[in-house]
């Protein structure tokens, strides 16, 4: 498989570059508004496929014959004036996961084969480079890939692309870091058809955070290539990556908040040495590298892109671990007060446990480091294993594959775009001992399993290939096993334009094969979790049909609609993916469908989009593991047969009051729900036979989806004039839902209680909706133009300028429940707020 892989890219460059030296027989008619070497920076996108620029045309203007169509990929009215007032309330377009919308890098995919979603850490602090990429958050068909239900962006990365120039950025802000770095320099296109573009960035500190312990430190590089072999063909080699370490921050339940009045505590961190100590620390290097051929010929209608591309790193996070000692989390739930109430204070500690917390005495609200050691250095003494450590869960990943996509204007009224894309992943999953906090040696038992099974020795041991090793610094243990992930990909799509209609349709066809390879022999699996798994092959397909009706050239009547058929993910594949090879029962793809319908309103002093959508989800997996007290055991809850159904409407609106003044309206009302039960399939991670227990149905039906904000809007007013830009816009949030327990809709949580105490069982299973909440921004920059050679400018950002500190983010169930005594409270809800006011300031400088 892997050299056909290899094979299919090297084939895939080749024939892409013997194609660029055909001629183009057929005599087209050249554009009248572009040259060969814009069309070869821009690419042949939905902008070039307008004839005429915005305004040209109109039927009240002269332009009797031809109405203009839509400029897709630049951001309308609506996204322009929500993604970044929107991301305070972590707020997600049209209530879809990320893994729904596709990014891609010169046209070549940057989801992960594993998540389903891009991973922006790739790039981060590198904004010179990233920063307009072409992004369409509807159903339309883009020209770079096939699209999906939650839009489609990409960002062009060849150095012809930035224009000559010398930029530098400074940055200080008081959200996750302090202060940033930004150099960046590009040639243009010299004489000699060279292009070199370049970018270098620093992040760090955390003086001015908001969250304790959160330290941060980053550090990003970007370097292209290019050269114009001819005046057809263009060869572009790119890479970057971003280093970056960060201190994480807990979330914790209300009462901890409300107990030090603050919104923003952080379990994770306590004081070592003098310093702050974080146990979660995250730390991401995964570099990226294309190879990009263009093909444009001198018609200008037609563009070929080819990328060949690999992605490499590391993603590891350390966390705590313990054995056969207590917690050592400071928000541990039986280290809180109301844990000492539910327990009938038998000891008498109610009143010690409130005053450490009131009084936020650290060495009980914190982790307390020193009281790790000390326990670890008594275990040596007495030559015993340490009972507490720091590991490190790390993901290794390596990835090869490449795309090729073809944009081109077969006659006056029809475009075809057409692509392939090929991909092959390993991704190895394993923890380390990051630090064994001055303890002698580790063990590689599971403690689940210990007290369970005292007749088998073996089923204690995550790895039977090595019993009784003694594990130090640096060595493997727990698990440690890859995913092997294949993906072949092939659309096309056209789109016919008329006088006053345009539609376009397409269809994707491809597949995903994918394995585990267990490389632990695990004592309570010990038959079916080392070595390969079977092989599972998924068949894809997807279908997509729009068309608009331009009224004139101001007025658009559009409709959209996709269906797609998506192979399950590897990460919800596998029953127990850290021990097992087995896989989910009834494992099938994922069916998505969705619709848009818009009125597009493009007058010079008026633009407005208003859209009503409809997304279904069908067949969706989930794996969740958690400790079920019921059965005293770390279990793996698979979930199937997950349906959600969102529907919604968007508005977009600027309406220019003067010349110097703009009203904005923004905002998005949706309804986000589980349309249908779900189906459980549960296993003990400790080896129990729980069979007869295994199958449940999660009654969640018209329950809400959470992750996002269902209700948001924002009003606001910009200024405009000399080169001073003033926004300041009032926000709105609502409808902000807990994210569910699936076990809390099951018979085993609740039983009859439905009949016999309605209200308790109401309050196992009503979800929580969070409070609306208000939010005030303001922006301010200028920019002045020295000698006709130089720019300087800042910008000065002020968000949530009230300072509320009520917007909760993020909320979620715990999974843990009280089976026995029915107490809700036992394990509460856990919060993200938003931040209180941050500002953000840059100063730049070019030439």
């Amino acid at each position: 498989m892997k050299r056909t892989l290899l094979l299919l890219l090297a084939l895939l460059f080749i024939c892409g570059t013997a194609y660029s030296q055909d001629k183009v027989k057929a005599k087209i008619k050249k554009q009248k508004a572009a040259t060969t070497d814009t069309l070869v920076r821009s690419g042949v996108d939905g902008d070039t496929y307008s004839d005429v620029s915005e305004g040209q045309g109109d039927e009240d203007e002269g332009g009797a014959n031809y109405v203009p169509g839509l400029l897709h990929s630049s951001q309308d009215v609506y996204t322009n004036n929500t993604s970044y007032t929107f991301s305070i309330a972590y707020f997600r377009n049209r209530g879809l996961d990320n893994r729904y919308q596709n990014v891609c890098l010169n046209g070549f995919s940057a989801n992960s084969l594993v998540t389903g979603r891009a991973t922006y850490s790739q790039w981060g602090g590198l904004n010179h480079i990233f920063r307009y990429p072409e992004a369409l958050t509807d159903l339309y068909a883009p020209t770079f890939t096939f699209g999906n239900a939650g839009g489609a962006t990409n960002y062009n990365l060849r150095a012809s692309n930035f224009r000559k120039q010398i930029r530098a950025t400074y940055s200080l802000n008081n959200r996750t870091y302090s202060n940033r770095f930004i150099l960046t320099g590009a040639t243009g296109v010299t004489k000699k058809g060279w292009s070199v573009a370049g970018s270098l960035s620093a992040r760090f500190g955390n003086a001015l955070s908001y969250v304790e312990g959160t330290t941060y430190n980053s550090f990003g590089g970007f370097l292209a290539v290019e050269k114009k072999l001819n005046s057809e063909n263009w060869l572009n080699l790119a890479a970057f990556a971003s280093y970056t370490s960060r201190g994480m921050q807990s979330n914790s339940v209300q009462e901890a908040y409300d107990l030090l009045n603050d919104h923003y505590y952080n379990a994770n961190w306590g004081w070592y040495n003098g310093q702050q100590r974080n146990a979660r620390v995250r730390t991401v290097c995964e570099p990226v590298v294309l190879l990009t051929h263009t093909y444009v010929p001198k018609s200008n209608k037609l563009n070929l892109t080819t990328t060949l591309a690999t992605t490499f790193g590391r993603n590891n996070t350390t966390s705590l671990n313990w054995y056969d000692a207590p917690d050592p989390r400071p928000d541990y739930y039986r280290y809180l007060p109301s844990y000492q109430i539910s327990n009938g204070d038998t000891n008498g500690f109610y009143n010690d446990i409130l005053n450490y917390w009131t009084s936020n005495d650290q060495s009980y609200t914190q982790i307390n480091w020193d009281k790790l050691y000390e326990v670890n250095q008594l275990a040596a003494l007495q030559g015993k294993r340490a009972q507490y450590m720091v590991e490190n869960r790390i993901y290794d990943h390596i990835q090869v594959g490449g795309s090729s996509n073809l944009a081109a204007d077969l006659t006056e009224h029809i475009k075809l775009t057409a692509g392939i894309d090929i991909r092959g992943m390993r991704q190895k999953n394993y923890k380390t001992i990051d630090d064994l906090l001055g303890g002698l040696y580790w063990l590689d038992v599971d403690k689940f399993s210990e007290g369970d099974f005292p007749d088998d020795y073996n089923i204690q041991y995550n790895d039977l290939n090595h019993m009784n090793d003694t594990l130090y610094e640096g060595d493997v243990f727990g698990y440690s096993y890859d995913y092997h992930i294949y993906t072949q990909r092939a659309w096309a799509a056209a789109l016919f334009t008329f006088n006053h209609l345009e539609f376009h349709l397409g269809g994707q066809i491809g597949g995903t094969e994918f394995w585990r390879t267990g490389q632990m022999r695990n004592g309570r699996f010990q038959d079916e979790s080392y070595g390969n798994s079977e092989k599972r092959a998924f068949l894809e397909g997807a279908g997509k049909l729009g068309i608009t009706y331009k009224i004139n050239g101001r007025n658009y009547l559009m409709l959209n609609g996709l269906a797609e058929s998506i192979a399950p993910s590897v990460l919800n594949a596998f029953v127990a993916p850290r021990i097992r090879n087995k896989y989910v029962e009834n494992l099938q793809n994922e069916k998505v469908y969705a619709a848009d319908l818009s009125y597009i309103l493009k007058y010079p002093a008026i633009k407005m989009r208003l859209t009503a959508y409809f997304t279904q989800i069908m067949d969706a997996t989930r794996l969740i593991s958690f400790y079920h007290d019921d059965f005293a055991s770390m279990v793996n809850y698979s979930i199937s047969g997950i349906d959600q159904r969102h529907l919604g409407v968007e508005l977009g609106l600027e309406v220019k009051l003067g010349s110097m003044f703009s009203l904005i309206l923004a905002g998005n009302y949706g309804d986000y729900r589980y349309s249908d039960r779900a189906d459980v399939t549960m296993n003990a991670e400790n080896g129990t036979d729980i069979e007869g227990d295994v199958e449940r149905t999660v009654y969640w039906k018209n329950f809400h989806v959470s992750g996002t904000p269902q209700a948001a809007g924002t009003i606001g007013l910009k200024f405009n004039h000399n080169y001073w830009w003033v926004n300041i816009n009032a926000n709105y949030f609502d409808k902000i839902y807990c994210d569910l327990n699936p076990e809390r809709r099951t018979t085993g949580a609740t039983g009859p209680l439905y009949y016999s105490d309605p209200d308790l069982y109401h309050r196992i299973a009503d979800q929580t909706r969070m409070k609306g909440q208000f939010t005030l921004d303001a922006s301010v920059s200028k920019s002045w133009r020295i000698k006709h050679k130089y720019n300087i400018g800042f910008n000065l950002s002020v968000t949530n300028l009230l300072n509320n500190k009520n917007l909760v983010t993020t909320a979620w169930e715990q999974y843990r429940f009280d089976y026995t005594n029915y107490n809700v409270d036992k394990f509460g809800n856990k919060y993200y707020y938003a931040f209180g006011t941050t500002f953000y300031l840059g100063i730049n400088f070019q030439m």
